[in-house]
């Protein structure tokens, strides 16, 4: 992408230097959520559609870094609103540049941005509107004309950072992509203030310099690339190379993919009285049949043990609940969920994977330690639980090995006849589902 400021060479020096007397802080960003959605990394038919950067981003093995960009001297942050007043200019618009070419991408229908901060310490502040934009470029790398655009509260925006989630847009209809298939997604903040009375705070989660290719932009008085003019260190050597957490939807057709089929919201489960209480929430349905609920023991191989029906289509925000009341019928201590969302055309897609564990499957204790004759293991089990018992001799042998089957919930008292041992120093091994407990024991 070509980076030439359209300016004079008189005019930049000068923005250069009062921006760099504000160097950019990185500050770690709280750990936001991802939206759950159904994705096709390359178009693959009429209803294709996919979340520009979104992979790249929360990729498992290598995802962006999350940072806040905030000033030293406390005036505001780097991607959203800072003091005018005390920088000279104002940072109206932070925008992402975005070039789908190659792909048979048609539509842009929204998207999903992170902030680190949404809030006003005057409350009347929450009622003003946020704007996310679509510009076409200018044939010389910078955003030109608008092409569309929408409106969020900042009270809705707040919400969503207050439960640590990102925030969604949409379209009111899909915004074609030119023909160049290069397009900038904006985030208008210009009506918001920072100042000694009104603290409008708007940080925008952006990567870590140099973490991807730079891609972000800002309108102060005309559009900028940030690598132009903001150094990443308190010496200016190095330009911040960043992008913004901004992922747009794109599309193939119009009506094709016009929202994500489901977005799942916050997945995530605990147990109690040896039930398993699964909680989700959907931010937009569109022909959403249900959640089939997926168990296993091992992480790998899942089965269904139920069905939630789904709302269809809508905007609203639905919440759900799943209870899993049968964790006693197999005597282990750790569950794994996740949910396959299905469509009203039979397509599916899958949430993360949770794990969920009880706290202790069992508790024992054995007596007498010494031992004579006879060995007595007492075991509490919080649930029916498949139980065996070991005696190994220090250099490794088996010399015991009782599998005494599924034991019920409740208190069990276990006995061995110890006597064919010799005088020395044992271990005694007890495997209580997929948990084992080691101790020594002595005969004398």
């Amino acid at each position: 992408m070509k980076k030439s400021l359209l300016i004079t060479i008189s005019l930049f020096f000068a923005f250069i230097v009062t921006a760099q007397k504000h160097v950019a802080t990185a500050l770690s960003a709280r750990k936001v959520s991802g939206v759950g959605h159904s994705t096709t990394q390359k178009p693959s038919g009429a209803a294709a559609c996919d979340t520009l950067k979104y992979d790249s981003a929360f990729d498992a093995n290598t995802p962006w870094t999350q940072f806040y960009y905030a000033f030293p001297d406390n005036v505001g942050y780097l991607f959203g609103v800072s003091n005018e007043d005390s920088l000279g200019y104002k940072i109206k618009e932070d925008a992402n540049y975005y070039d789908v070419s190659g792909s048979d991408y048609a539509y842009i229908t929204g998207g999903i941005a992170y902030f680190n901060y949404a809030n006003s310490n005057v409350s009347t502040e929450l009622s003003k509107n946020l704007v996310f934009k679509v510009y076409d470029d200018n044939g010389a790398g910078f955003p030109n004309n608008l092409l569309g655009s929408t409106t969020l509260k900042l009270s809705k925006i707040k919400d969503e950072v207050d439960n640590n989630l990102g925030v969604e847009f949409n379209f009111s209809s899909p915004i074609a992509i030119p023909a160049n298939k290069i397009f900038y997604v904006s985030i208008d903040h210009n009506n918001f203030k920072w100042n000694a009375t009104v603290r409008d705070s708007i940080a925008i989660i952006a990567d870590s310099s140099d973490e991807a290719p730079a891609a972000a932009y800002q309108y102060i008085d005309q559009w900028y690339a940030v690598n132009q003019i903001w150094p990443a260190d308190p010496l200016g050597q190095y330009p911040l190379d960043a992008n913004l957490f901004l992922f747009p939807y794109v599309v193939n057709t119009i009506g094709g993919c016009s929202t994500l089929p489901v977005s799942i919201l916050d997945f995530k489960g605990s147990i109690n009285n040896n039930k398993s209480l699964l909680t989700w929430s959907t931010a937009t349905e569109f022909n959403n049949k249900g959640f089939a609920i997926e168990r296993s023991k091992d992480g790998k191989t899942f089965m269904q043990i139920g069905f939630v029906n789904g709302a269809g289509t809508t905007t609203k925000r639905i919440n759900y609940t799943y209870t899993d009341a049968t964790l006693s019928d197999f005597g282990i201590a750790t569950f794994y969920y996740r949910l396959k969302q299905v469509d009203l055309d039979g397509k599916t897609s899958y949430s993360n994977v949770i794990p969920l564990s009880l706290k202790d499957i069992v508790s024992w204790k054995l007596y007498p330690n010494p031992i004579k004759d006879k060995l007595t293991v007492e075991l509490n089990l919080a649930v029916a639980t498949k139980v065996n018992v070991q005696i190994i001799s220090k250099d490794g042998k088996l010399l015991l090995n009782a599998d005494k089957g599924m034991l019920p919930q409740g208190q069990q008292q276990l006995n061995f006849n110890t006597q064919n041992l010799a005088d020395g120093s044992y271990f005694i091994k007890i495997k209580a589902g997929d948990k084992n407990y080691i101790q020594t024991i002595i005969k004398q």
